[in-house]
């Protein structure tokens, strides 16, 4: 039994009952054991949550090359609202789970272990090699993360096209301080 396997389950478990109904015996059903097999690697469901916020990012790992190959901020505007709008999709999928990631925001969180960390490390070099100075490049980066957040977080049944719109307005002020960062 793998770290990847476990958080898998989680994840597929939390799609199925959300955050709130997630259990270990849950868990150990959808890998096939028993929960005190599981217990072995995960000693509670706290640390099975923080377990899912580590890896909970593995699916967007295409995400990361792309951050690499960004020549422009326009390019890291584009690739920051597509990125965005597919995070407000995995967690509209994944009931509870962008307010569990929420509670777990630390700064200095790209430090870490897992596609969690490794994400916000890509997105934060990108914009320290489009010119940002590093430490704004880290607070930018944690306006716009938690932005998106809250506003998943706070109102689940918010449509689509009003969380573009949101989105959108915020990325034109997001752009405008970027550039006057880097000319």
């Amino acid at each position: 039994m793998t770290v990847a396997a476990i958080a898998d389950a989680a994840l597929a478990a939390i799609r199925d009952v959300g955050v709130e109904g997630l259990t270990m015996r849950g868990v150990a059903e959808r890998l096939g054991v028993r929960a005190p097999t599981l217990y072995h690697h995960v000693r509670n469901k706290a640390e099975l949550l923080d377990l899912v916020a580590r890896n909970a990012f593995d699916e967007f790992a295409s995400d990361e090359a792309a951050y690499d190959d960004l020549r422009s901020i326009d390019e890291w505007i584009a690739l920051t609202r597509t990125g965005s709008l597919e995070f407000r999709a995995f967690y509209a999928d994944h009931p509870g789970l962008a307010a569990l990631m929420q509670a777990k925001v630390t700064p200095d969180r790209d430090q870490g272990a897992g596609s969690r960390a490794l994400l916000v490390r890509v997105q934060i070099e990108s914009l320290v090699r489009l010119g940002v100075p590093e430490p704004q490049a880290r607070h930018l980066f944690e306006a716009t993360s938690r932005w998106g957040l809250a506003a998943v977080v706070a109102d689940s049944t918010i449509t689509a096209d009003l969380f573009t719109e949101g989105l959108d307005l915020f990325l034109a002020g997001l752009r405008a301080r970027l550039i006057e960062l880097t000319t």
